[in-house]
């Protein structure tokens, strides 16, 4: 799913400043300087530059939540949820997920996953601030949020595994060199051939994510027609172009 709709989107946030580049001086070893307190200082130069990236990220909320606090105050800056209902709204991790859940973590074997936030928003705030899609990933804070009504779902319960595309999308930023090179490749065209006024969901993040969805799909038993039939729910004719090129590459044309 995008994250397009989010009402204070840290796609909104001023550029990052580049850290500077701190490269190892031309030096003259003969002259005994000793290259061990070069090596020293370079890492010094690195180290604060990380720091000082970190301290930027921060400022513009960037940085991953380290707690329930944090989440829930994300949710109270949104003006269109009353405080009282953030207290609603259930927060915990990927770990503590139902059993059923937890075969969409395990298929992409990846244990930096296990911390991502969950937030199961009622339906009637869900309404006000994500419209009709069932779920989202705010991947750069590490939270997946969903529809209550969706998630305990008793019958066939995600069966089209979007906890996974979810999930695909905070590994995917994992896996970026930086924010700004993730939130680039959602902008980058997946097929140029299909290109639009629109990025999504032709960009290259979605198609990295998507394909995972469908090949999870694909190797529990979904056919290429289950997979069309389930995505036709959430998505327009106007998408099928590249969804079809996903499953091509998944199922074979």
């Amino acid at each position: 799913m995008h994250e397009d709709e989010e009402p204070t989107s840290i796609y909104q946030q001023p550029e990052l400043p580049k850290a500077e580049t701190h490269t190892k001086p031309n030096i003259d070893d003969s002259e005994g300087l000793d290259p061990n307190i070069l090596n020293a200082e370079e890492e010094a130069a690195k180290t604060e530059d990380l720091a000082k990236i970190s301290e930027t990220r921060a400022s513009l909320g960037l940085e991953p939540a380290s707690g329930e606090a944090d989440i829930k105050q994300y949710f109270i800056k949104d003006p269109r949820i009353e405080h009282d209902d953030v207290e609603r709204i259930n927060i915990l991790k990927v770990k503590d997920l139902p059993e059923h859940y937890q075969t969409r973590l395990k298929a992409l074997n990846d244990e930096r996953l296990n911390e991502i936030f969950i937030a199961i928003i009622p339906d009637d705030i869900w309404g006000k601030i994500k419209g009709s899609q069932p779920s989202q990933s705010h991947a750069e804070i590490g939270l997946i949020s969903f529809r209550q009504s969706y998630f305990e779902a008793q019958n066939n319960p995600d069966e089209i595994a979007w906890l996974l595309h979810e999930l695909a999308h905070c590994q995917n930023f994992l896996d970026s060199e930086s924010p700004e090179m993730y939130q680039a490749n959602q902008k980058r065209p997946a097929f140029k051939d299909l290109e639009s006024e629109y990025p999504y969901p032709n960009n290259q993040v979605e198609q990295a994510t998507f394909t995972k969805q469908f090949q999870y799909l694909k190797e529990r038993g979904k056919s290429r027609e289950d997979v069309l039939a389930m995505i036709s729910k959430y998505y327009d004719e106007v998408d099928f172009p590249f969804f079809n090129r996903l499953l091509d590459n998944v199922f074979g044309e």
